[in-house]
């Protein structure tokens, strides 16, 4: 099944493309997704540590949760500890990498051990699909192997502009009507489902032989389904916290796989490190994901605890310096706890994907079971 990707004198490039804010379900807008699939392993039951962007984005580069890199809420991105974490650009960069990044906000993830870091806000922004070109450009007409990430972000900004600036936590203008809010949702998605074509269309013709290509999201969003949460960082339900990731390589990976057990985002530093011969720092904090080759190869087949953790900066209980909202999800089973009002739901993610029934007094056994996995990450 697995090739020897270090046969060849030169390190494959890695490119890894971030669709803010995409939907689990979004993925049938395009059949983009299905040619990615086609290319290389879809993980389709990803869990995201926090369910908005600079949270997750910190947790996937270095490969822990928040309450060990030090960005466990909104307002901690100025607290990432970044003497003690050692972030995957500084790994690649280490290895011999040229190494740069392409976003819309400095707070979004690590910049450390970025050649170039590039950072333009939504209103400067002309046309993110050159801008995307231009870094592709750049990257390959240099003769190191190379590093490139490419942010996507017009997704969120359309939301934020159209939703969470334009109506309140409970508006019935919004809230009343889901299958317009998720027509409208669908619609940005296919969108992404595009410029991710046009991207994958550019590196094919640049050359993908010897390039890994990862493509995920860092948090899926709400169309109306819970009031209180317009889109995204207020809750931890589903919607916005089972997310899914891609990553194709033809000299190592399969091709044509998905795999539906439940793995992290914490787990993706230390696969790429794995498919990359790199070995974790020790003279950093050590990393709490694993590599999902075992996953891959069959060698692991049951589901992987998943924790994840928001405080949103709205909503009805908002903690934007802490995190109120965590939950425990053991891949059926998922328990929730907001800290502020003290309220536990519990939740048969098989039976009720949409979790509309609380099973928490129901089922003292299991809220018993899965509290007690919660309770070492509180």
């Amino acid at each position: 099944m697995f090739g020897k990707l270090f046969g060849k004198k030169k390190k494959p490039n890695v490119i890894m493309i971030l669709l803010d804010q995409f939907r689990n379900d979004a993925r049938k807008t395009h059949d983009i997704f299905l040619e990615l699939k086609k290319r290389g392993v879809l993980f389709s039951n990803t869990i995201t540590y926090a369910p908005y962007t600079l949270g997750s984005m910190h947790a996937t580069f270095t490969g822990m949760y928040g309450r060990d890199n030090g960005v466990d809420a909104y307002a901690k991105s100025p607290f990432y500890r970044k003497k003690e974490c050692f972030s995957l650009p500084q790994y690649l960069k280490k290895a011999g990498y040229y190494t740069r990044g392409y976003t819309f906000s400095k707070i979004l993830l690590p910049d450390s051990g970025f050649d170039r870091f590039t950072v333009v806000s939504e209103t400067d922004e002309k046309d993110i699909l050159q801008s995307h070109y231009n870094e592709l450009d750049r990257c390959y007409n240099q003769d190191k192997p190379f590093f490139c990430y490419l942010h996507y972000g017009e997704i969120h900004h359309e939301i934020v502009k159209k939703v969470i600036r334009k109506h309140d936590d409970f508006d019935p203008a919004y809230f009343d009507h889901y299958e317009k809010n998720y027509d409208r949702y669908m619609n940005l998605a296919k969108k992404g489902g595009e410029h991710t074509a046009r991207l994958l269309q550019k590196i094919d013709q640049m050359g993908s032989d010897n390039t890994m290509i990862i493509v995920l999201t860092d948090h899926g969003a709400g169309v109306g389904e819970k009031p209180g949460e317009k889109a995204y960082g207020i809750f931890t339900y589903d919607y916005s916290i089972r997310i899914w990731s891609y990553l194709i390589c033809p000299e190592l990976l399969p091709q044509d796989i998905e795999l539906n057990s439940q793995v992290r985002t914490i787990d993706i530093l230390p696969t790429i490190l794995d498919m990359l011969a790199i070995k974790p720092s020790r003279k950093h904090k050590p990393i709490k994901g694993h590599s999902l080759l075992s996953v891959i190869k069959g060698e692991e087949t049951g589901h992987r605890g998943a924790f994840s953790e928001t405080g949103g900066v709205e909503g009805p209980y908002p903690s934007p310096d802490t995190s109120n909202i965590k939950c425990y999800r053991d891949g059926r089973w998922k328990l929730i706890y907001n800290t502020t009002i003290n309220k536990y739901e519990l939740y048969d993610i098989q039976a009720d994907p949409a979790e509309k029934r609380n099973l928490y007094l129901k089922e003292p056994q299991k809220s018993q079971e899965l509290f007690h996995q919660l309770s070492s990450y509180l």
